[in-house]
């Protein structure tokens, strides 16, 4: 288990890139951070002769974290080092995540008329979104790594798949909230689920903004759980970098979700995200 190097941008591939933030994980700054956060169980000694380095791709503006843990390293951390029981016990905690999810299945049927569609959730987690819109009326499949987190979904009858190969051409709709910025390699997500969208499909992510984050490295920053969370948010997304995802596999970017579902509260909601940017609806032409 280790850090590995990334010498060119994930998104757009270019090597030209500067530095925004850089400490060693031995400055007590970050590591008071990781041995908080993951009440230490994170292994400090593998990280010791790396850098938690932030760098700006100067073609498609990607902001992304320059030393990444390897796929061995990565495993230990989303089913070792992150407890799954305090993971699902802040889930359960959330009380106002079903008004969200409502308002996110209530565009999904907006956009389809009510017509009977089939979803992918894509990175299912524990599985909260994908049982609330099958209680709305939907017909969701759910796609998991994490072994503990399919088990409690198949508990709750929720059909979970583990092959996206077999899906091409099956779903209305895929969602995916909060996955795309923990991925190494973002074209992954794209080339795995795209085939398995359905011409004139729609993919709606969720990601954590970077909204004023640069100015925000400008000031006295200490490593935090925010845009740029050490070794999981590796991927820090604005609307550029993934504006070039999108027209890389031929795809339209929705900038208006207002159109679908018309009313005062959601064309404000849009007008913000055009600077928050912390979501995206994509459209397969």
């Amino acid at each position: 288990m280790k850090l590995i190097e990334r010498t060119n941008c994930p998104v757009c591939l270019s090597k030209k890139y500067k530095t925004l933030y850089n400490i060693s994980y031995n400055d007590e700054k970050i590591l008071a951070f990781l041995n908080e956060y993951y009440k230490k169980r994170m292994p400090i000694n593998l990280l010791k002769n790396f850098d938690y380095q932030l760098v700006e791709c100067l073609e498609c503006k990607l902001i992304f974290q320059k030393y990444i843990p390897d796929d061995e390293l990565s495993n230990e951390l989303y089913d070792k080092i992150i407890s799954s029981e305090e993971s699902l016990k802040k889930k359960l905690e959330k009380k106002d995540l079903n008004l969200k999810y409502d308002n996110e299945i209530s565009l999904i049927k907006n956009i389809f008329k009510n017509k009977k569609i089939k979803v992918l959730e894509f990175g299912s987690g524990w599985g909260f979104w994908a049982s609330r819109a099958i209680e709305n009326g939907l017909d969701v499949d759910a796609f998991e790594l994490s072994d503990t987190r399919i088990n409690y979904m198949k508990e709750k009858g929720i059909n979970v798949i583990d092959d996206l190969t077999k899906n091409q051409n099956q779903y209305d709709f895929i969602y995916s909230d909060q996955t795309i910025e923990h991925i190494s390699d973002p074209h992954q997500i794209f080339r795995t689920f795209i085939p398995n969208l359905k011409k004139g499909g729609f993919v709606l992510l969720n990601y954590p903004s970077t909204f004023n984050f640069k100015k925000k490295l400008s000031k006295n920053y200490s490593p935090q759980k925010d845009a740029a969370h050490p070794l999981e948010h590796i991927n820090s997304f604005n609307r550029s970098s993934l504006n070039y995802l999108v027209k890389e596999y031929g795809l339209e970017m929705i900038n208006f979700k207002f159109r679908f579902k018309p009313s005062l509260r959601n064309l404000l909601k849009d007008i913000k995200n055009l600077f928050y940017f912390d979501n995206i609806l994509i459209k397969k032409k």
